[in-house]
């Protein structure tokens, strides 16, 4: 226990000897966990950003009625916007299309959309709102947009909210004497979707069934009718081949052709493509961060060891073993690449914290930032840790070893 309280406190000792050397040594090390933390915290906020802009570009096909396109007037195929909802109308058709549009491969996510009703309620916004019914468990086009995610499954009773309608999270509104409770707000749109409240499907056929919900002149709303089937393609699937398999298979099972396809605009393909790849571009960059800290790292190491000879060589005049000058060297090295570490990381988070509080990250990464969590967190920086202390100590290897080799009256005569 002695020997080893000696040995520490030789190595503690050593460090003090030169303050200005060690010290300059520990800013190079805490520079380069900086940097490979750095790397990975921009990449996985960014791509956590990317992430979510992909899962919010919306439906790549959607199944509507045919009087559908009828009532758009052919501005279906033309629109620009990515398919979040479906516009307000009276055509419907029965979900169980679900099961024959199932069978085309290519496909990722289903899920059906039910347009109720408009009304003009000031209470809840000074535009015209929407009623949706959508189902919470299959959805992938509004969900994405919730300012934070449900802490609970949307239970009955419990609506999202678009941005411009009126209500904080868990206060209620009433729509037609039916009370219901904010469980999720959209963040901005701008489109009709700031001016829409969703429900559960089974809630929106409660609401249907009230009278004077649904204008006379429109059919009822029977349970199982929905506007519309969105549908999201398997990634890299062509969005062209998929639109056209799903119309054959419709064709097929309803020869009369009273359903129809609506594919994503072509001018948001290239832009799904460029967000696919922005994660694949930020893992390149920071893979060339770390290699190229590493040769930095391996030249102070050996540097550090190489100053150190002529004080070797005294301990091994003195009797020290070449086992014990081997691992001197690289145990100081290590000290000395964990205090930077742990130095480099700590002003690191600090700095991102900050940045990312005034905005700054947003700006200059043109992605919104996702603060990644503190579980992650920890996992770059025992990372970052582990990458130094590594490359730190094995740089040492060799001058340890030579160091442990050398004469000793050599290295006391050396300079």
């Amino acid at each position: 226990m002695s020997n080893r309280m000696d040995f520490l406190t030789f190595i503690i000792a050593s460090i003090r000897n030169k303050p200005g050397r060690n010290l300059a040594t520990i800013f190079c090390f805490a520079f380069i966990a900086a940097n490979i933390f750095s790397g990975q915290f921009l990449m996985a906020g960014a791509e956590g950003g990317v992430n979510r802009g992909i899962s919010r570009m919306g439906a790549d096909q959607v199944v509507v009625p045919a009087q559908y396109m009828v009532f758009l007037q052919g501005s279906g195929p033309d629109n620009t916007m990515a398919i979040i909802k479906v516009e307000p109308s009276i055509y419907r058709m029965n979900s169980t299309i679900k099961d024959t549009v199932g069978k085309v491969g290519g496909i990722a996510q289903m899920s059906p959309q039910l347009y109720i009703t408009s009304l003009n309620t000031p209470k809840l916004s000074s535009a015209r709102v929407d009623i949706f019914g959508i189902d919470p468990v299959t959805d992938f086009t509004i969900t994405p947009w919730l300012q934070q995610p449900l802490d609970h499954p949307l239970e009955p009773g419990e609506i999202i909210a678009g941005h411009e309608i009126n209500g904080d999270l868990s206060s209620q509104i009433s729509i037609s004497g039916h009370v219901y409770t904010i469980a999720g707000r959209l963040d901005p749109t701008q489109s009709s979707v700031d001016n829409t409240i969703f429900l559960r499907m089974d809630d929106a056929y409660t609401l249907a069934a009230i009278e004077g919900i649904v204008p006379t002149s429109a059919p009822r709303i029977s349970p199982g009718d929905v506007n519309a089937i969105l549908m999201r393609d398997v990634q890299n699937e062509n969005p062209d081949s998929v639109t056209a398999h799903v119309r054959r298979e419709i064709l097929s099972a309803y020869p009369s052709r009273n359903i129809s396809v609506i594919g994503r605009h072509f001018t948001l393909d290239p832009v799904s493509q460029n967000v696919h790849g922005i994660p694949v571009l930020l893992n390149i960059i920071s893979a060339f961060v770390v290699l190229a800290a590493l040769p930095l790292i391996a030249i102070i190491a050996a540097m550090v060891s190489h100053e150190r000879q002529r004080e070797i060589g005294l301990l091994m005049s003195m009797g020290a073993k070449r086992n014990v000058i081997f691992f001197l060297v690289i145990a100081e090295s290590m000290v000395l690449a964990v205090i930077g570490g742990i130095a480099g990381i700590g002003a690191s988070i600090a700095a991102f914290f900050i940045l990312n509080k005034q905005g700054f990250l947003n700006s200059a990464l043109q992605v919104t930032f996702t603060t990644p969590t503190p579980a992650e967190i920890s996992l770059m920086a025992g990372l970052a840790l582990f990458v130094v202390i590594s490359i730190g100590s094995i740089s040492s290897l060799w001058p340890a070893y030579q160091s442990s080799m050398m004469n000793p009256y050599d290295a006391i005569r050396r300079e």
